[in-house]
């Protein structure tokens, strides 16, 4: 797993290492298999390369030096997620996240020797069409019409991929998908026969701002004798057995209301996508020949037992829908957990009056390799259209974006996040890199319209049918989807 700021340490360490293994290991002749005499060993001590990080131990990115001539950068985004990734006038205000996003304008500006030109429109659910429409446009006309960069809204990049608008990213020079700034799950689980047609990750704030996780009542945990919950995840023991017990008939009564206490709330039932995945579960996954199929494990036993325990606390008399600061709510203080995400803490727990922590979703059980977090759909997915009038750029400066998105922008979410309670918490901030580094990026999820079960889990629950049942009358229509999407894109 990659992590955010710890393990950049050691990767630079072990960056190190690498490069002096591998000038001990050149032939001193200088090509493979010459016939020149050895020279004599050289006495003198080999030069300590630098480690690659920066002043606060963050990994630096491997881009040689570049100048694009003050040339423009043609950047169209969706208008919806805009004030969370770019700045028009590229002038502080005081806001820590939006300085931070200024500041890594300025620097990949200046370093790429590009101006950002940024245009957008209304991308989200209900105009995701119509935003690739316009992106598709921009690909047959070509000229000054066309956009170095897309950044869209979830399931609007595998619309556009689709489409044919975006090209493989694995090809692109000067993109590392295998740096920290990029997930690891991007390509492990999203690539198609090796191919990637768009990318997340600290190049975007609506990356960090929609994961999800468990928000807990610290004061309340402790008035109740709760156990530590941080040590059962660092244990591996937050599985959805130990929730539960906690979870549920530990508050009971009226609230200060008058109306029906709550151990635990939700949102909506959008959760259920969240606990799927949470059970180590996928509706797709890749095979041995790197294409997609519908994953084995929905016939299974186990997730029909994992999809009947949480409708059954789904049912439960104190768990509710109910949003996080309403009346009877998590802000309340009444509430022992709630299902939210990182965006829920910046808006909403700033003027608590109780201690509160994060945790990520309970996993099936203490077999399972780790936790899984996944993100909102309200996340920007990058991709670089076929059109695009110099690839070799358009790959530069995505990397350097993502860069400098890693080193400037996501530490300062953080701590804009966490600023109220916990600053410096050694809890929090190992939750918070558990959440970013154990992020996946499913197809199921990313090809919503495509393959159509993204929402299984909550649409069987909401008809209170068995999953066994959901998934014999689904299956088909979705394993013919799939092999559609793999033909089209593979």
């Amino acid at each position: 797993m990659k992590s955010i700021k710890i393990l950049s340490l050691l990767l630079a360490l072990l960056f190190a290492v690498s490069l002096f293994a591998a000038c001990a290991g050149k032939n001193p002749g200088g090509e493979t298999g010459s016939t020149t005499a050895a020279a004599a060993p050289d006495s003198t001590p080999a030069p300590v390369e630098t480690d690659p990080v920066d002043e606060n131990g963050y990994l630096l990115d491997d881009l040689p030096v570049l100048n694009y001539g003050s040339t423009d950068f043609n950047l169209f985004t969706w208008s919806n997620q805009t004030i969370w990734e770019w700045s028009q006038d590229e002038v502080t205000t005081g806001d820590l996240i939006k300085d931070a996003i200024v500041k890594r304008q300025i620097a990949v500006e200046d370093r790429m020797g590009i101006k950002l030109v940024v245009s957008s429109q209304n991308g989200d659910w209900d105009h995701r069409n119509s935003f690739i429409d316009t992106v598709y446009n921009s690909t047959q006309s070509g000229g000054t019409e066309a956009f170095d960069l897309i950044g869209q809204y979830t399931p609007a990049a595998a619309i556009g991929a689709m489409r044919g608008c975006y090209t493989n990213l694995a090809e692109v020079k000067y993109l590392d998908l295998k740096k920290p700034w990029w997930p690891e799950d991007i390509y492990t689980s999203s690539s198609i026969n090796g191919k990637v047609y768009s990318v997340a990750g600290d190049i975007s704030p609506t990356l960090i701002r929609n994961m999800v996780c468990l928000l807990t009542n610290l004061s309340l945990a402790k008035d109740l004798n709760m156990p530590n919950f941080y040590e059962l995840v660092e244990n591996q023991a937050w599985t959805a057995e130990t929730f539960l017990t906690y979870g549920t008939g530990t508050v009971s009564g009226l609230n200060a209301s008058g109306g029906t206490a709550h151990t635990t709330t939700m949102p909506n039932n959008v959760v259920y996508d969240n606990l799927f995945y949470a059970g180590g579960f996928r509706f797709v996954e890749r095979n041995d020949e790197k294409g997609l199929i519908l994953s084995e494990d929905l016939k299974s036993s186990k997730i029909a037992d994992w999809f009947d325990l949480w409708l059954d606390f789904w049912n439960k008399e104190d768990t509710a829908v109910i949003a996080i600061n309403a009346a009877g709510g998590f802000t309340s203080g009444e509430v022992l957990f709630h299902f939210g995400s990182i965006a829920d803490v910046q808006n909403y727990l700033q003027d608590i009056t109780f201690d509160f922590g994060i945790l990520p979703y309970p996993k099936f059980d203490e077999n399972q390799d780790d936790y899984v977090t996944i993100c909102g759909y309200w996340v920007s997915l990058y991709s670089i259209p076929v059109n695009a009038p110099d690839f070799d750029k358009s790959g530069a400066v995505l990397e350097c974006l993502g860069s400098y998105g890693y080193r400037y922008v996501t530490p300062v979410v953080y701590n804009v996040a966490f600023e109220y309670r916990y600053l410096n918490s050694p809890e929090n901030s190992k939750i918070f890199n558990l959440l970013h580094d154990t992020l996946v990026f499913e197809p199921g999820r990313t090809f919503c319209d495509q393959i159509n079960c993204f929402a299984g889990f909550r649409q069987a629950a909401g008809q209170s049918e068995s999953w066994a049942k959901y998934y014999q009358s689904n299956s088909r229509i979705w394993d013919k989807n799939i092999q559609a999407i793999v033909k089209q894109l593979g």
